[in-house]
């Protein structure tokens, strides 16, 4: 029995640049998912693109760290904007409730809006919805909406019975991207019997925007690395099939 990975592409909407590189890496590689930032430079690019391509899943990347949010959260903007001090204002205990759900549900409309449909699952930017007081609204949203969820089974948190992968690879990054790191983590995956793997990745091209990014230049190697000649036919070779979170 074949086991799923998905290999999904975080920041769709960043930026046009962005956006190419994840379209680029869809076509000619193995890129299979993606989640859109709602509050990027290049959303509504992302949306008009990626109609283009439906065998391409999209999801929501729900964000509380970076850019503009959506609807006012006082609680965690500074001058209009939010930023990494949100895992501060958790450790106070500062983030209002009723701010982060209703920032949450406003992303989704405007996905919905945007895209013409629901998104296949949720995930988050800096893996922000791990945060215990982010957790529990968002699984108790991928509850309400039928979503899947970007689970880390190593966290000891409450899935609710919500929808997620067996596995979660989130190191692909910086020096560990090579394929021979996807590969092995592959191979440990299936030695741990694991039906399902989530493979993040940060594709992309270059543009201003993206040099503005601590993590820049990195996302050309992953894109080329992801649409290396053999690399999706030695996946298949390892017993994986490529799919979406819809074929969880």
């Amino acid at each position: 029995m074949t086991k799923l990975l998905i290999v999904n592409a975080d920041d769709f909407g960043l930026s046009p640049g962005i956006n190419y590189g994840i379209i680029e890496a869809h076509r000619h590689g193995v890129v299979t998912s993606t989640t859109a930032m709602m509050n990027g430079n290049g959303i509504g690019h992302a949306a008009e693109i990626s109609a283009d391509f439906p065998s391409l899943g999209v999801g929501l990347h729900f964000v509380l760290s970076f850019g503009a949010p959506l609807s006012r959260m006082p609680s965690l903007e500074r001058e209009g904007m939010l930023g990494k001090w949100l895992w501060q204002a958790a450790a106070q205990g500062k983030i209002q409730d009723n701010e982060l759900v209703a920032e949450l549900h406003k992303q989704y409309d405007c996905f919905v809006r945007l895209f013409g449909r629901a998104p296949t699952h949720i995930d988050s930017h800096h893996h922000a919805h791990f945060i215990p007081q982010v957790w529990k609204h968002v699984v108790r949203f991928a509850g309400e909406t039928g979503l899947p969820l970007r689970i880390d089974r190593q966290h000891t948190i409450s899935t609710q019975g919500v929808k997620g992968v067996d596995n979660f690879i989130s190191d692909f990054y910086a020096e560990n991207v090579s394929a021979h790191f996807i590969l092995a983590a592959l191979a440990r995956a299936t030695a741990g019997e694991e039906q399902s793997v989530e493979l993040m990745c940060h594709p992309g091209f270059i543009d201003k925007i993206v040099l503005q990014s601590r993590y820049c230049y990195p996302r050309l190697d992953e894109l080329n690395v992801l649409t290396s000649a053999t690399l999706k036919h030695d996946i298949l070779a390892q017993g994986f099939r490529l799919g979406t979170y819809n074929d969880l």
